[in-house]
Parts: structure tokens; sequence; C-alpha cells
């Protein structure tokens, strides 16, 4: 099959069905005969019915003709069910008793029931259902009964018994993304998903949704409501599916999935024991089936809008699309994809979406009755995880039924499976659905060399361990912070999932908004690298939600920065008294300094504007600094990203020292003491500086602060001098250190 047909604006998406066996005209009138399953499934028992009553003496004698190969069972007047004790004469005295005189009717035992699990009328050609050794394959031909490997088959029987005791919780909403579904046809009419916000036909868009009169989905192909397409045919009689929009095989995997069980005709879905409902949603039409990426992609946004659990994706391409991969991993849908059916080795030959590497993603190939991969079975064991049944799979069609084969077939055997589980209870993750299917799988070891896990869906074992599920109640936490920078508002918001299925998408938008307006987590504008810039103050809505589809909105303030930045100043006189350095320093907690200036002068603000019209000053660290020759005011000006400013006036005066005096002016101190000289001068505003220097520094060492540290026996002087010329000398006798 042609993998990929690309046009200049347009990609086509491929049905993997690989064959459709019959048409609908088959099926008219087919009987319900199963004389031959009879003979391997009676367990050796035959029901006799004779033309009158007869005496137990008669039955013995007929009997004793067997030579003790015949027991009797049970004898009331003219019934007897007999039972053979070996089962390689089973057939022959089968047609001998038939000839017997007095015999009206004789038949295997089980030829009086109906397959054992359903009244159905083609139960006995669903062998993914049930396969006790064969089954019955139907075709323009008529019927024959085809070998197969007994038990090869997903234990849905079993399951089904089990369901019986274990009633579901919840209805399941199962979404098709296919050719169209034929909504109204009798054996899937009951198990469409019906959208109840919607009134059908008033061409309004009751629910908002943007989509109008959407009632069992949408036709993203038409790009309308009308899902499924009729075409009447005259030799048939009935109507059938558009050639031009051909929605079989969407109608045929609808029916895998949900045909309704015991209702005396057609087949039965594999989830309908459940309360499962088919939401349709068309992508695909026309003679071969095609349809593009956007549409799919819509179409995803589509289900996870409108609360799917599921997504069935009988379809692929060998084209990798991101967007693609994005929308499904922000969905808390599980979705099965078909693998395709092109006999390649996925690995190295991948389709999509199939291929992809999603925690909620089931990639399906597909086997045949025997259990063995066919010749169109893809296969790959790092990029396929599971096979299920795709072999002669009849179903509904468009007014019919058909038989099909493929991994489109296989597909919808696993998402009924999933179906089934997550029936059984509320608040389920598909990644812990998807482990559950896995693990519990039926086992075909063959197999194992080319999946990921070898073998096909037991829904029975799966049901077994659903109490393994695990359910996740609690929606995601959110915190945020604001933080202001470059002229914008950055908020970093932190989502925190207590529960074990994970965050599954965070989105935000302007204003108050609901949980209902996020729709699920399509609308919105979705949070990245964990955080949003802003231009402008106000309030934000922030939505958050789970794969187990708990959501949450918190709304967060955003709070405008009014505060200019605080400016405060010191300065110093060189020694010189030729230079005067400010020291400048800033603190703008919120949004951050945007720009430091100063001006000679009082000036405002104002003067500063535009900008650079005063001197630009280098801030490092909240500091800056910058020289004048003259006394006099200078202005410091600061701006900060959000535009308030503020202005620091400085006043340089230049004072000298009148007088200098010293705390001690002699000390005695040991080797190793340290003391600190004080040293005073007047006026106290005085600008000078006080310089401390040692006559002998191997003595003795002093410090710019005045801390004398004792480093040897001696006496040293230690001359204290202003920048106007004041000195004085402190004598400092040092001693050996005592070693009391």
């Amino acid at each position: 099959m042609k993998k990929n047909n690309m046009a200049l604006h347009k990609l086509n998406i491929i049905l993997t069905v690989a064959i459709v066996i019959v048409t609908a005209s088959v099926f008219t009138g087919v009987r319900s005969h199963r004389e031959e399953r009879a003979y391997n499934e009676a367990g050796g028992e035959i029901v006799t019915i004779f033309s009158e009553k007869i005496s137990d003496q008669e039955l013995l004698s007929i009997v004793d003709k067997y030579d003790n190969k015949i027991n009797v069972v049970r004898h009331i007047d003219d019934y007897a069910l007999l039972s053979v004790k070996d089962s390689s004469y089973f057939n022959n005295i089968l047609r001998n008793l038939k000839a017997e005189p007095k015999v009206a009717e004789v038949q295997a035992n089980t030829s009086v029931s109906t397959l054992g699990f359903s009244n159905d009328t083609y139960a006995d050609a669903q062998w993914a259902i049930d396969n006790p050794g064969h089954y019955i394959y139907l075709s323009e031909l008529g019927r024959k009964d085809r070998p197969a490997v007994p038990d090869m088959d997903m234990d849905v029987v079993e399951a089904w018994n089990l369901l019986s005791n274990i009633p579901p919780v919840r209805e399941v909403v199962v979404a098709v993304i296919d050719t169209g579904v034929d909504y109204s046809h009798p054996d899937l009419k009951d198990h469409m998903w019906i959208n109840k916000g919607e009134i059908a036909g008033d061409k309004i868009d009751n629910d908002n949704n943007g989509y109008v009169d959407d009632i069992y989905g949408w036709d993203f192909y038409n790009d309308d409501s009308t899902i499924c397409h009729y075409s009447y045919s005259d030799r048939l009689n009935m109507n059938v599916s558009s050639p031009e929009d051909n929605d079989d095989h969407g109608t045929h995997v609808a029916g895998i999935i949900g045909a309704t069980l015991d209702n005396g005709m057609g087949v039965a879905g594999v989830a309908s024991k459940v309360n499962v409902k088919i939401m349709s949603l068309k992508i695909n039409g026309g003679p071969k089936g095609t349809g593009n990426i956007a549409s799919a992609i819509e179409a995803v946004k589509y289900a996870t809008r409108m609360g799917a659990n599921i997504c069935n994706l009988s379809w692929g391409t060998a084209l990798y699309t991101a967007a693609l991969k994005q929308v499904m991993k922000e969905s808390d849908m599980l979705f099965v994809a078909a693998a395709g059916n092109t006999g390649d080795n996925n690995n190295s030959v991948p389709i999509y979406p199939a291929s992809l590497k999603l925690d909620n993603l089931i990639s399906v190939t597909f086997v045949d009755s025997a259990g063995e991969l066919t010749s169109f079975s893809n296969y790959g064991q790092n990029a396929v995880d599971i096979a299920a049944p795709g072999e002669d799979i009849l179903s509904t069609i468009v007014g019919s039924y058909a038989s099909m084969s493929g991994s489109s077939m296989a597909a919808p055997q696993v998402s009924a499976v999933a179906a089934l589980l997550y029936a059984s209870n509320n608040n389920l993750y598909p990644a812990n659905v998807k482990d559950i299917i896995l693990s519990n799988r039926k086992e075909i070891p063959e197999l194992d060399d080319y999946l990921r896990f070898g073998g096909m869906p037991n829904a029975y074992r799966a049901l077994m361990a659903s109490g393994s599920l695990l359910q996740d109640f609690d929606a995601p936490i959110m915190s945020f912070d604001t933080i202001y920078k470059n002229g914008s508002m950055v908020v970093p918001v932190k989502v925190v999932d207590k529960g074990p299925s994970n965050v599954r998408v965070v989105r935000w938008s302007l204003g108050e908004k609901t949980v209902a307006d996020f729709a699920r987590g399509v609308n919105g504008s979705p949070v990245e690298d964990n955080q949003i810039t802003v231009s402008k103050a106000g309030k934000y809505s922030f939505y958050a939600s789970d794969y187990a589809g708990n959501e949450i909105v918190n709304v967060y303030e955003v709070v405008e920065d009014k505060l200019g930045p605080v400016i405060n100043s010191s300065y110093t006189v060189s020694d010189t008294y030729k230079s005067r350095t400010v020291t400048v320093r800033v603190i703008d907690s919120q949004s951050g300094v945007k720009r430091l200036e100063f001006m000679p002068g009082v000036k405002k603000s104002e003067d500063f504007l535009p900008g650079n019209a005063g001197t630009e000053l280098n801030l490092e660290n909240g500091k800056a600094k910058f020289k004048v020759k003259e006394d006099g005011v200078y202005t410091v000006f600061g701006i900060d990203n959000r535009g308030n400013m503020s202005v620091k006036v400085v006043t340089i005066r230049t004072v000298k020292a009148q007088m200098l005096q010293l705390s001690q002016l002699q000390r005695t101190m040991q080797v190793e003491d340290t003391y600190t000289l004080r040293a005073y001068i007047t006026p106290n505003s005085s600008t000078d500086r006080i310089t401390f220097t040692s006559s002998d520094e191997r003595i003795a060492t002093v410090s710019a602060t005045g801390k004398i540290t004792a480093l040897a026996p001696g006496t040293v002087s230690i001359s204290v001098r202003t920048s106007s010329g004041l000195n004085s000398i402190c004598k400092i006798a040092i001693t050996k250190k005592s070693s009391a």
C-alpha cells in the first residue's frame, strides 16, 4: 500500500485497512447454521429427538448397536441425550443415528444454543471475542468455516461474565477519528455519543464550542455536521456509503468497539457490555479515504474539549508532525493508533501517529486467528506496543455488515478493552490504563522479537487487574510571583500535581476566567518555560489540568510597580583636595533600575528626559561612583524598568580639620596583642581623610582604620595625619608574650 501521498498544500492520511473482504449484499438472508462448529464444541454429546415416545428398552436396543461406544445421559419420553465415549467416532455415530427409522432429529449438543456469548446473527464470525478453534467467514460466495487456534482471542466473553458481577460505574466516550460513522445503523444508534449541549437542526452553536449542530461529532472533511453520507442502492434496495465520502471504514471501526450486544442482529462490539459511546469525528473521505493533518489536529482538540476518554486512530502517515504530537500530548485521552499494513519494520520506517513516543499512546499491529503476524502486519520491537485481532474482522458498515482486515481493525479492539477498564472507575488516567493493558496481555512468545509486548490484549486479565488502576482526584496546585524585567513583568508559574497522573497542560488568559472558559485545556495560551511575560498589570487566569481530568483555575493579580528607585549617596575628598568621589547606592526591589545619571546643580526628573541628558553612571551590584573637581551641588537621577523616576540632590562641601586627638598617646602591648587607636577630629563635619603609619612594621603594623598588631618586642611610633596636615603620635612599647 502506498504510505504517503503529498500534494503541494495537502498531506493525505492513509487508512490502514488492508482489504475490504465483502460488501453489504452478502449478509442479507444468511442462515444461522452452526452444525460443523457444534461437532467441535459438543463435548461428545448428541441430542436425539425420536418420532414418538420410546421406552428405555427401545432406546437401549438402538444404543447397543454401537458396541458400548455410547452412554445414555438422560432419557425423557421422545428425547435422549447421548454421550459418545471416543471423539473419533463422533461424526460417524451422528450420521448413523440420523438414519435410524425412529429418529426424527439428531444434532450435536451445542447446536441448540447461539454460540454462548450473544444472540447476534454473526456471533460465530467474531473470533476476536471468542475463538473455539474455528470461525465463520462470510463472503459473496457464502459462508465458510475457517480453522483457527483455539482460545486465540482476547478473552472478551470471560470479561463480560466478570462485568455481570461488577456493574460499570460510568459512561465511556471513544472518539473515532476516521471516516464518518453511520449513526443510524441499528447496531450502532444506541451507542452513539450525543452532544447534550446542542439542539439538533436549529443552526445555532448552542454550546459555544465553535461547531453548529454537532450532535454526534463533526465532519472535518466537509466542514459540517453530516458525519455520515449515504447513497441509495437500487440493487440492494437500501442506503449504502456514498463513494464520495467512504464512511464504511469509520463505521466498521465503530462497530468493533460498540455494536450492540444481544439485539438479535449483526455483531457485538467488544465494549458493548458497558455504557460506551462513539463520538464520530470524520477527517477522511473520498474514494481513497484521504484527509489531512490539520483536520486531525482539530479533531483531537474537539475530542479533548468535549470530554472523550479514548481516541481511536485507524490511519497513518509517513510524515512526522510535531503539532499533532503536541496536541496529543496535551490531551487527557488514551490514544490507540494503527501501526500500518505494509509489512514494514516501524523501527526504521515509522508511521505516524503510531510511532510517536507518548505515555498516552498505544501502537497496535494485527494478527490472524492463529496469533501470527501476516505478511502485511507492520512490526517493530521499539515502535509497536502490541498486536490485536485484525484479519477477517466482521463489523458494521453503512447500512449493513462486512469483513475487513488490517491494523485499522486491530486498533479498535484495544480501544474497546480500554473502554472496559475506563468504565470500571472514575478519575483514571491514560498512562496507567495503558500499563494495565500491556502488562496483562495474553502472551504470544513468538511475537516477542517483533513487538514491545509480545501478545494481544486479554480483556479478562485486564479487568481482574483493575484493582491496580490508580485514581487521581487531586487537581494540580499552582503558585505565582511577579518579576519586573526590562520593561515587562514576568510571572513564574510553579505547578505541582500531588496525584499520580502528572500535569497535562498549563494555560493562561487575561482577565478572570472559569474552568469552562478553558475548554479542558484547549483554549488559552500555553505557559512556556514555566512563566509568562506581560506588559501591563491586571488580573490573569491560570488553568492547570492533569491526565486524570482534574482541573483548576487560579486568578493572579499582577501589581504595577509604582515606586521609583531609592537613592543614597556619600562622598570623600582626596588628600590633595583636587577631586571629590561620590558613591551612589540604589535600591529598586520591584522592576529594577533601568538607568542612572547625574548632572551639576539642582535638577528635576524631567531635566534628565529624554534619556542621556545627564552623564550616565555604570551601576554594578547596586552601586556607582563618579568624581568631580569642585565643591558644589549635584543631582543623581534614577529610572526603573516601569518608568518610575526619582532624584537625589548631593551637596559637596570640603571642611578641613581644625584639631586632632588620639585615644592614647602611649601604650604597652605584648607580642600578638591587638589594639585599635582612635583618632578624633573637629569639627565633626570635616571631610579630611585620616592616615595611620607605623615607624617599624617589623615590630608592629597598623591598618587604615587604626588597628595595631604587635609582632615583636621593641618600641614603635604610630603616626596619625589628616588631609589638612595635622599630626599626632602614639608611642607603643611591645614586650614578649607572657607565659602565664
